[in-house]
């Protein structure tokens, strides 16, 4: 088998899934018990805060864990702009956002809210002079993901959270930093940023569990109620076994980001350069540059049916995707459009996301693969 949807959901590494299956035996008590095993659950899930906030550089004391990226967003959005939203009414997102933060504001766009939708350009990155020319007085968030999650495009954080911050010092700042999560030069130091969502299963941890960062001055409501106090902002039991797991994963890459950066990127620049060699009429969407995140390659392949390519390669053990896994199965892609493909670019597209688990040699076997199904659909046509 060859797994090559890892933007999906990566494969939890071995000592992870060790954590993980101690805390099921020894840390199974309750963070939010007034005894003592409770108490000693409860610390240890504040030194995962510290983990998870050292490497993010942010305050892990706001630091709240949820399911996973889409509550993530959806519990910040809300929570920010329910808190906001008496005197004000207006909202920025872009074009490119992944379903769980761009259906948010297709929400309140639908309940009376001005929202705009931020463009962008041939390779996805924000029009920032539309961004600064939007923001007003009555703006109560800007989102905007770090990376996206179909093209890999690296938005400039650090522009952006200044732009925003210049033009209204009220405005929060959101970023999806989901697929940005493990990336070593995203220094979040630099970065105005009021509130960003991460999640366990991108950086081999198990799925069902993530966190939210927000700011100590940032207004929230609360839209989880209840009385559990161990999680702040969002009432809910703490699950130890998967919040550990998640700590050793962030532990583990702190070690090992760079080198998988790098080695993902060699992986995506020599997939890129031998499709393009042995495959007619194709079009690369990702960037190969440091701009792009290296663990996703985007590639439309002209005169095919992406989701039938997809087909095809997993009768061979090799796992696509046509995009990110909350939408792939909506037709064509709504980002890859916001980009200006044509029409025969957006129904050939499929995505290419990598490991630390994927090997180099396997790349031949992937472009014969590859190039055997694209010929086989172009004769169906």
């Amino acid at each position: 088998m060859i797994y090559l949807d890892n933007a999906a959901s990566t494969k939890p590494r071995k000592e992870v899934i060790d954590t993980m299956v101690c805390a099921m035996e020894q840390s199974y008590a309750n963070a939010d018990a007034i005894h003592d095993f409770g108490h000693r659950i409860f610390l240890k899930i504040k030194d995962a805060r510290k983990t998870i906030g050292k490497y993010l550089k942010v305050s892990p004391e706001r630091i709240f864990f949820t399911s996973g990226g889409g509550e993530g967003n959806n519990i910040i959005l809300q929570g920010i702009i329910n808190a906001n939203s008496k005197l004000k009414k207006h909202l920025i997102t872009t074009k490119i956002e992944h379903p769980s933060v761009y259906e948010v504001f297709r929400y309140y766009e639908e309940n009376g809210f001005k929202v705009d939708y931020l463009n962008v350009n041939k390779d996805g990155f924000v029009d920032l002079d539309m961004l600064s020319d939007l923001i007003c007085k009555d703006t109560i968030i800007v989102s905007i993901g770090a990376v996206n999650s179909e093209t890999g495009t690296i938005q400039d954080l650090e522009k952006i959270s200044k732009i925003i911050k210049d033009k209204n010092k009220n405005t929060y700042f959101h970023t999806d930093f989901v697929q940005g999560f493990g990336l070593p030069n995203i220094n979040f130091n630099k970065i105005k940023v009021d509130a960003l969502t991460v999640s366990g299963h991108k950086i081999y941890a198990p799925k069902g569990i993530g966190a939210i960062y927000v700011g100590e001055n940032v207004k929230i409501n609360d839209i989880i109620f209840g009385s559990n106090s161990a999680n702040g902002i969002i009432k809910r039991t703490l699950p130890a076994e998967l919040i550990l797991a998640f700590s050793k994963a962030v532990e583990i890459l702190a070690k090992e980001d760079k080198k998988e950066a790098i080695h993902s990127q060699n992986f995506k620049i020599n997939l890129a350069k031998k499709l393009t060699e042995e495959i007619e009429d194709i079009k690369i969407n990702s960037l190969l540059t440091e701009k792009s995140t290296p663990k996703i390659l985007n590639v439309s392949f002209n005169g095919t049916k992406g989701e039938v390519l997809t087909h095809f390669l997993g009768m061979y053990d090799i796992f696509v995707s046509t995009g990110s896994a909350c939408s792939s199965k909506k037709g064509n892609s709504r980002i890859l459009a916001a980009m200006g493909l044509n029409q025969s670019e957006l129904d050939g597209a499929i995505r290419f996301s990598f490991s630390n688990e994927n090997k180099l040699e396997e790349i031949d076997e992937i472009v014969k693969r590859v190039k055997e199904s694209v010929a086989r659909i172009r004769k169906m046509k």
